[in-house]
């Protein structure tokens, strides 16, 4: 298992969690000097209350004090955080893999019943009419390359 990964799923079910009986489960509020106690975390949508910016700065955290996380969630935006995805229909893996390219499947993930994350979507449909080469996850990013 690589070091970050989301899972995401349409309808999340704890039975999930069973994959992962190593990993400490974190549900709810939680204090990040308490984490640090543990080697392997999997967070079941406990993050949903946080910004971007703060869910980066705890994986940060957690990476330079080399602890493996799991964030289970289905916000499709907070997939973008972690470079491992896996997507989850009905308690069963459906694909995984480096996030980028497992979006990539959109019409799997469409068909399953998630969207992708905006700026991947704009990505691909400016790629479609070719005014960028690539997909671009920071909209910072985007507008300097729309608009140099």
């Amino acid at each position: 298992m690589e070091t970050d990964v989301t899972i995401i799923s349409v309808n999340i079910s704890k039975n999930i969690l069973n994959n992962y009986q190593d990993y400490q489960v974190i549900e709810n509020n939680f204090v990040v000097s308490n984490l640090l106690k543990y080697p392997k975390l999997i967070f079941f949508n406990a993050l949903n209350k946080l910004e971007n910016e703060e869910i980066k700065e705890l994986y940060n955290i957690l990476k330079s004090n080399n602890i493996k996380y799991i964030n289970v969630t289905n916000n499709i935006e907070e997939v973008l955080l972690t470079s491992n995805l896996i997507v989850y229909m009905d308690d069963k893996e459906v694909v995984s893999g480096d996030t980028l390219e497992v979006l990539k499947n959109e019409k799997l993930l469409k068909r399953i019943g998630l969207s992708l994350p905006f700026m991947v979507e704009l990505s691909m449909y400016l790629q479609d009419y070719n005014l960028v080469d690539k997909i671009y996850l920071d909209k910072n990013e985007l507008e300097g390359v729309l608009w140099k």
